[in-house]
């Protein structure tokens, strides 16, 4: 499809020429000649780019972007602004207007292409990186769960046309927990990705294999005759786990337990195959692990317990056995709470209180998630008005809400009947939707989320980056923030790719005007890194667990909040990292660089220098090449990725000078002093290098004005 350029100009000769010298690249054009008319013409067929003339009779190039970009259907569409003469006052003005670049009269051609070649490529990257994280998981790169249901519908679909037939292997490694209790979450992690690996050379590259979460994996086996091939594919991955796991440097052996389903002999709905196909894995595990079972008519025991797990959410629903617990939201730059999340839970007669994973599955499949969900909203309501007219005060509070309340439940009565019925702002609710909730029923759903979003109710999105990520559905919807999902925050600290796809959804959300709340924060340095990429709110047990309300009303009433962070007393510090296996070396190096009075830290290797990173401003870091698990190097490079600003020494004794040189080449390392040092001449160029940070840091502040 060819990409479409709207050029607005009063002359017609410039629009000629625009045209002409567009038309090499293969762009199609389209012209008016006033600002009323590109509004009519971007209404009508939104274009890929808007070439703006910035001086015109009646609605300027300024004012056209001004308005494109105020719009929420408009304001993805790059704007270039034309203007006669390169001066300051015109410049601030085009980028006041949200233009995203500028060109001067007389128009370059090879200047024009560039910039709008960069400009759509840039828009294109923006929507696939999107894309990717709606569709692949991020550990592994398999398909995640939306994008394997999505491939099983059309597999069942082509083999129904065919009369072939179709198997569901659900593959779940066994005591995968311990992994993760014994040797780190990191180390399970990549376990995952190896085992992702080794999933996909067992199959053909016909069949498909995806990774639903956790440690959940699902294999599709497309079969024309013979339905013995799935025992055959479960029997070869066995096989392929006898081979010990390298990760890091442990051994690790794993085992898997897994269901086989089958279509169309058990059934041809795609969601009631992979249930059976869980069901089977269920029934492997109990078998002793390691083995694989099919799903048989005898396995309905286990769905019997499952309708008296519903029979139990009837009269729960009916007995008022539902409790609402509140987490804080906090404000990152007054430290203060600045809203409340509000969680549902069961107290079971007998059972006690009933994890939220093993009840609200089943609310939303039985559907009584609409009623459970209005109960919610009013009962939220209710509280809110409490707090207003008590010393507390107002507090904004945000509920979960589930697709089907969407679809199946009147949601707007719901809201405006508890914001009425109890005398509160509809600013002070907010509804959270996942990005799958959203596009269940879309043109249904965008209207009743406008028709909230006029009344004054905030409008936010939970787990973004697992769903259906897309720049197109943020302009689409009313949207007020962004939630970062927790699988991105966990270990921002030290994965570059989480550290950047956090970062990139900040920029991106802050760019559409929306906040960024970060959920799932447990440290305090997954908060400082949060806090120096302007996240505006974190979410997690760092701060809170979620509370009962008598717990949550002790905590607001003591006024709780997060400490200042350092260098909130506006004194500027000069901070350095030192990193060196070697606790000797660490000594003297901290000797002879105190005497210059910078704040010094210290760590014994690569993986605890990220940690201090994370958790503090550092200019300058230093760190020695030989280190176990993690060399300089491959430090450095990790600290390029997550703290760009830091300017990177390294020291080594060794004569390991190639890899230390592809750093430098790399853009790793500012600076490589051989071992020993000279005092004097180590701490001049220490001062020189905090000397060049504050040049950049000074000419990045002024880029940014």
């Amino acid at each position: 499809m060819s990409t479409t350029i709207l050029i607005v100009d009063d002359e017609a000769q410039n629009r000629k020429l625009l045209e002409a010298l567009l038309r090499p690249e293969g762009y199609l054009t389209v012209s008016v000649d006033n600002g009323e008319e590109a509004m009519a013409a971007v209404a009508r067929n939104p274009p890929d780019l808007v070439l703006l003339d910035a001086m015109m009779p009646g609605m300027d190039g300024y004012q056209v972007a001004k308005q494109l970009k105020e719009s929420q259907a408009t304001s993805g569409i790059p704007v270039i602004i034309m203007r006669a003469q390169d001066d300051h006052r015109s410049r601030l003005a085009g980028f006041e207007a949200g233009a995203e670049d500028l060109l001067t009269k007389p128009i370059d051609q090879a200047e024009l292409w560039l910039r709008v070649r960069n400009l759509l490529r840039f828009r294109q990257a923006a929507e696939q990186r999107l894309h990717r994280l709606a569709h692949f998981d991020a550990l592994t790169g398999l398909p995640n769960r939306t994008l394997f249901y999505e491939t099983l519908r059309n597999a069942l679909a082509v083999a129904s046309d065919k009369g072939w037939n179709v198997a569901v292997l659900f593959v779940d490694l066994d005591h995968f927990k311990k992994v993760n209790d014994t040797l780190g979450r990191a180390m399970g992690s990549e376990l995952l990705g190896q085992f992702g690996n080794r999933l996909i050379g067992c199959v053909r590259i016909r069949d498909i294999v995806g990774r639903l979460g956790g440690d959940e994996f699902a294999v599709i086996l497309m079969m024309e005759e013979s339905q013995r091939g799935a025992s055959t594919v479960a029997a070869k991955i066995r096989d392929a786990l006898r081979a010990p796991f390298d990760v890091n440097g442990h051994e690790i052996i794993v085992t898997a337990s897994i269901g086989i389903a089958l279509s169309p002999a058990d059934t041809s709905d795609p969601d009631v195959l992979i249930q059976y196909a869980d069901t089977a894995m269920h029934r492997a595990k109990q078998a002793g692990r390691d083995t694989f079972r099919f799903f048989t008519t005898e396995m309905n025991t286990e769905m019997l317990a499952r309708l008296d797990l519903e029979t139990a959410l009837r009269w729960a629903v009916a007995k008022n056995e539902f409790v609402l617990y509140y987490q804080p939201k906090v404000d990152l730059d007054s430290g203060r709470i600045a809203g409340l999340e509000a969680l549902l839970r069961w107290q079971r007669p007998g059972h006690g209180l009933v994890s939220p994973a093993d009840f609200i599955p089943v609310l939303e499949e039985t559907g009584l998630i609409v009623t459970v969900g209005s109960w919610v909203i009013a009962t939220v309501c209710e509280q809110i008005g409490r707090w207003m007219r008590s010393p507390t005060g107002p507090l904004q509070v945000s509920v979960n809400v589930s697709g089907r309340q969407l679809v199946d439940g009147d949601l707007g009565a719901d809201v405006v009947a508890g914001i009425e019925s109890n005398g509160i702002p509809a600013g002070l609710l907010e509804l959270e939707l996942t990005e799958t909730s959203l596009m269940a029923n879309t043109k249904r759903t965008i209207a009743t989320l406008q028709r909230l979003k006029a009344f004054g109710v905030q409008i936010s999105v939970d787990d973004f980056g697992t769903g259906y990520s897309s720049l197109a559905y943020l302009r689409r919807f009313p949207i007020d923030k962004l939630k970062i999902d927790i699988a991105f925050i966990r270990d921002i600290t030290r994965n570059p790719d989480d550290a950047v796809i956090a970062r990139t959804i900040i920029r991106m959300a802050h760019s559409l005007r929306l906040e960024v709340i970060a959920e799932g924060v447990e440290t305090a340095a997954q908060l400082t890194y949060l806090r120096r990429h302007h996240c505006d709110q974190i979410q997690g047990y760092y701060f809170s667990r979620p509370l009962p309300l008598a717990d949550l009303q002790v905590m607001l009433d003591e006024g709780k909040c997060l400490p200042a962070p350092p260098g909130a007393d506006g004194v500027p510090r000069k901070t350095l990292l030192l990193v060196d296996d070697d606790a000797e070396v660490l000594g003297l190096l901290q000797g002879v660089l105190q005497q210059d009075g910078y704040d010094i830290l210290t760590a014994l290797s690569g993986a605890e220098g990220l940690e201090v990173l994370a958790g503090n401003e550092v200019q300058v870091v230093i760190c020695d090449q030989r280190m176990p698990t993690m060399n300089g190097s491959e430090f450095l490079d990790r600290v390029k990725d997550l703290h760009p600003d830091t300017l990177r020494i390294i020291l080594s004794g060794y004569a390991d000078f190639e890899s230390i040189v592809d750093a430098i080449n790399r853009g790793a390392v500012y600076r490589f002093y051989k071992k020993p040092w000279e005092g004097n001449v180590i701490r001049e160029d220490v001062r020189d290098a905090f000397r060049h940070h504050g040049r950049l840091h000074e000419i990045s502040s002024e880029d940014g004005r």
